[in-house]
C-alpha cells in the first residue's frame, strides 16, 4: 500500500500495460483458492503503479495467509501489518488486503481512487464520525473512555449523500488525480484547514506525511478556501448534535438504542465485577500472580461453558454460591 512496505527486496514501478498483464496473472493464480478478490478502482489516466493492492475476501479460506503466499508466490520478503500482507512478485510489490466477507464491499469503496477514502474520512471526522474500511460508524465515549464502535451504515449511496458527495460521480469514476481532489472539495463539510498536518493527531500526521497523494492534495488545496456551503454544513451537523443528526438520516441503525444497550452492558459488567473479582479471591484464598490468573480464567471458562453468560451468572447468584463453585472448579479445600 503505497509501494514502500518492502525494505529488503528490490521492487519497481510498473507501466500500465505490464501492470494489467501481471494483474491478470496473479488473479489466475488466486482463482483456485479464493472466491472473491479485486483491485481498488483507480483514476483512468493513471500511467504507472508502484504496487498492486488486491482486496481479498477470506470467505471459505481456512489456511494461513503467510504460508499460502510463501508456497504460491515464493517471494523474497513478506511484510505483515494488521490485515495486510505485502510481498514481492516479479519486482512488483503486491499488497493482499484481507477482510471478512461482510466487509468486502466496504473495503472496495474505501480503498478506491488512491487516497479518496482517507480524504473522505477527514470530512466525517469533522462532525464526530469515523469512515473507514468497515463503513461509517460512531465511537462512543462513556465516563471519559472509548467504550465501543456503533455502526451506522455500509450503504454507500446513503453515506455519500450524508457527507454531501455525489455517489453517481463515484460510480462514474475519475480521469485524473486532480478530479479526485476536486471531488472532495464539493462537500459542504470541506475545509482545507482540517487536512493540514499541524491539525492532525500524531499518528495521522506521521502516516499522511509518508503518503505522496495526501501531500499532493495539501499542495492542491493550499490556496483554496472552505466549501461555499461550509457554514451551512457545519451548522447542520456538529460533534455536539451528531447523534440526533445521525438518528434522522439513518433511522434504521437506531443509534440511540445501540448506545443505550452499550452503556447498559458496561454498567452490568461493572456490577458483576464489583460482586466478584480477583481482589476478593486474593483476600479470601491468598492466591496471587500467575496462579490467580489461571484460577480466574479456569472459573470463567467453566461458567461460560455451562451458563453461556458469565455476568448473568454472577449477578443472579449469591456470593457464597459463587465462591463454592469457584472452589470446586479450582479444587480448593477452603475452610472459613
Amino acid at each position: 500500500m503505497g509501494g514502500r512496505a518492502l525494505k529488503l527486496t528490490y521492487t519497481r514501478r510498473y507501466e500500465r500495460d505490464e501492470f494489467l498483464t501481471v494483474k491478470d496473472e496473479i488473479f489466475d493464480i488466486m482463482s483456485s483458492t479464493f472466491k472473491k478478490y479485486s483491485i481498488p478502482r483507480y483514476f483512468a489516466d493513471k500511467e504507472s503503479f508502484g504496487d498492486i493492492d488486491i482486496i481479498v475476501s477470506l470467505e471459505g479460506f481456512e489456511g494461513d495467509m503467510r504460508t499460502y503466499i510463501e508456497s504460491t508466490f515464493e517471494p523474497n520478503e513478506i511484510f505483515h501489518n494488521g490485515n495486510a500482507y505485502s510481498f514481492d512478485y516479479k519486482e512488483l510489490q503486491v499488497d493482499f488486503i484481507t477482510c471478512e466477507p461482510e466487509y468486502y464491499v466496504s473495503n472496495y469503496h474505501y480503498l478506491a481512487f488512491n487516497d479518496l477514502g482517507n480524504l473522505t474520512g477527514r470530512l466525517s471526522h469533522k462532525i464526530g464520525l469515523k469512515y473507514g474500511q468497515e463503513g461509517l460508524w460512531y465511537n462512543h465515549y462513556y465516563n471519559g473512555q472509548n467504550v465501543g464502535k456503533v455502526m451506522i451504515s455500509t450503504d454507500y449511496s446513503e453515506i455519500f449523500d450524508f457527507l454531501d458527495l455525489d455517489y453517481t460521480k463515484w460510480i462514474e469514476g475519475f480521469n485524473t488525480l486532480e478530479e479526485i481532489f476536486d471531488y472532495v472539495t464539493t462537500s459542504k463539510y470541506f475545509n482545507p484547514e482540517d487536512y493540514k498536518l499541524e491539525n492532525l493527531n500524531k499518528i495521522n500526521r506521521e502516516r499522511n506525511l509518508k503518503r505522496a497523494s495526501y501531500m499532493s492534495f495539501l499542495e492542491y488545496v493550499e490556496e483554496k478556501g472552505a466549501n461555499p456551503n461550509y457554514d451551512i454544513g457545519f451548522n447542520e451537523a456538529t460533534k455536539e448534535n451528531i447523534l440526533d443528526v445521525v438518528n434522522g438520516w439513518f433511522p434504521n441503525c437506531e443509534i440511540l438504542k445501540q448506545i443505550d444497550i452499550l452503556e447498559y452492558n458496561i454498567e452490568r459488567k461493572k456490577e458483576s465485577k464489583d460482586k466478584f473479582n480477583g481482589g476478593m479471591v486474593i483476600t479470601k484464598y491468598g492466591i496471587e500472580g500467575k496462579e490467580l490468573g489461571t484460577a480466574m480464567t479456569k472459573f470463567r471458562s467453566h461458567i461460560d461453558d455451562i451458563y453461556h453468560d458469565y455476568d448473568s451468572f454472577i449477578l443472579s447468584r449469591k456470593r457464597s454460591a459463587i465462591y463454592r463453585i469457584f472452589e470446586e472448579v479450582n479444587e480448593i479445600d477452603y475452610e472459613a
